[in-house]
């Protein structure tokens, strides 16, 4: 056997010129010498009981301490655009650079993944998944990066020639384009918006399956035709669209001289009740994303025991919710301990101060920060301006919630005056476990967003919703793609997908 020497030594080639190739057992390994006959033959390695100290030292006994070298494994061969890349001595890696931005080509974008593939991208599995941070992307990307506050990415090390691929994702958004060409040991820059923006329909690549729920008081889906969606992809439920509408409660805010249902102009046509989606799991899990709208009131009588509990296994299970104000009823009611614990909520009537106050303290709060005052350079940086602020959320519990903003209470409630408190959240799901555990995740603002509550007499959807994005839409619009992205630990940065060697 090979002696202590050569373990502690390690093996190398030996004076004899012999190659031996071991694999996780070299210690376990016998190596015969020349002249041996092992340990039932006539001839034997060890020196006899007269032998001289000379004889004990000979050279074939010398050998035990000559280490045999492993040779390293060869290098595999480099697979299709791994070969296009170009070692540049003395100057610049070629790089890719631009901006990525929503659907619209106007909105930059934060935590967009961009890579290059190096093989056929695999189809999303319909309905929800548990899609965490940290896998390699579809494709086996061989070069990656993740856009910045400015929606500004630079990808180096990556392939030159012509017809170069590039894709850009966020969650279940997913576009590929083909770059004409890379010129090698330089940055290729990108700067047409039209090229890096997200897929405005499913022409142009995957986007998410997003359920919207109206409501009278508060008009979230109002945020998709205005983020530069196809008014085409705008449906209802049962339609081949990417984005299905569901009719809210009927509200009315003012009895005699507001009808309810009023704020339901800001759907489709024959919107289906959304007692039906939310009631029903299977329903739910249809959908990657559902926004439920603020409607008014909590109208508990349009919701069950049955409605929370499917709400809560979609959230578990990778489903992704987005409310305002009275939505809140989805954490307060869950049936699982540890989601409402984690967003302490009251339900007595309040308002908050605007603006809100960014915590900038982690990465993607500080990112939010940084893209508000980069999207419209006359706000104050770190301030969020929101029509109306309630006073709802009462704090959050680490490390599944995170407050991304709060403001100052003021009056209407008991704690009037007592401090600040979260308005805006996210909460990631399951509650309770380890991050690399969780598949889901809830945002929720104590807040109404949109400026206009009715749609105008005669007013015909999505036109009604206008262009423009509010001050608060722009933090709903960061918060929205965010809500698209994987699961991860938030406090930490964001990072590139594994390149594939």
């Amino acid at each position: 056997m090979i002696d202590n020497a050569v373990s502690r030594r390690g093996l190398r080639l030996g004076a004899g010129g012999l190659v031996v190739a071991m694999v996780g057992w070299a210690s376990c390994a016998r190596i015969d010498h020349p002249g041996a006959a092992g340990d039932d033959g006539a001839a034997s390695s060890r020196p006899s009981p007269d032998a001289s100290p000379d004889a004990a030292s000979s050279a074939p006994d010398a050998a035990r301490d000559t280490p045999i070298e492993l040779l390293p494994p060869p290098k595999p061969p480099c697979v299709n655009l791994q070969c296009q890349k170009v070692a540049c001595a003395g100057a610049p890696l070629t790089s890719i650079s631009g901006t990525t931005y929503a659907p619209n080509g106007k909105l930059p974008l934060y935590n967009v993944t961009v890579y290059v593939p190096n093989a056929a991208l695999d189809p999303f599995p319909a309905g929800i998944t548990c899609d965490r941070c940290g896998a390699v992307a579809s494709g086996k990307p061989v070069a990656s990066a993740v856009s910045d506050a400015e929606g500004k990415f630079t990808i180096k090390d990556v392939p030159a020639g012509t017809n170069i691929p590039l894709v850009l994702q966020v969650g279940k958004w997913r576009r590929k384009i083909t770059i004409p060409s890379v010129t090698a040991c330089q940055d290729n820059k990108l700067t047409d918006a039209n090229l890096t923006r997200l897929p405005r329909n499913r022409q142009e690549g995957d986007m998410p399956k997003i359920a919207v729920t109206t409501g009278t008081c508060d008009q979230l889906g109002c945020l998709l035709p205005k983020i530069g969606i196809d008014p085409a992809e705008l449906g209802i439920a049962g339609q081949d669209k990417a984005v299905a509408y569901y009719q809210g409660s009927s509200f009315s805010i003012l009895p005699g001289i507001i009808p309810g249902g009023m704020g339901n102009g800001f759907g489709p046509p024959n919107m289906r009740p959304a007692t039906e989606l939310w009631n029903d799991e299977a329903q739910l899990s249809k959908h990657d994303m559902t926004l439920f709208s603020c409607e008014c009131s909590e109208m508990l009588n349009t919701k069950s025991a049955a409605s929370f509990a499917a709400v809560t296994n979609y959230l578990a299970r990778g489903g992704r919710i987005f409310g305002s104000h009275y939505s809140y009823v989805w954490l307060q009611h869950t049936p699982d301990p540890p989601l409402s614990m984690a967003v302490p909520i009251v339900t007595s009537f309040g308002t908050g101060s605007s603006p809100l106050t960014i915590d900038t303290s982690f990465p993607k709060g500080k990112a939010l920060a940084d893209w508000m005052k980069f999207v419209d350079p006359a706000v104050t940086y770190g301030e969020i301006t929101s029509r109306q602020v309630f006073n709802n959320v009462q704090s959050v519990m680490a490390p599944s919630a995170l407050a991304w903003a709060s403001s100052e209470t003021m009056g209407g409630g008991a704690d009037a005056g007592v401090g600040s408190k979260p308005r805006i959240i996210t909460v990631n799901t399951p509650a309770g476990v380890a991050a690399d555990k969780q598949c889901g995740r809830a945002a929720h603002l104590d807040a109404h967003i949109t400026p206009d509550m009715l749609a105008p007499a005669g007013g015909m959807f999505p036109a009604v919703c206008g262009t423009d994005l509010s001050k608060g839409e722009e933090a709903l619009a960061f918060l929205f793609f965010d809500l698209s992205s994987c699961i991860q630990d938030d406090k930490m940065p964001v990072v590139p997908p594994v390149i594939v060697p």
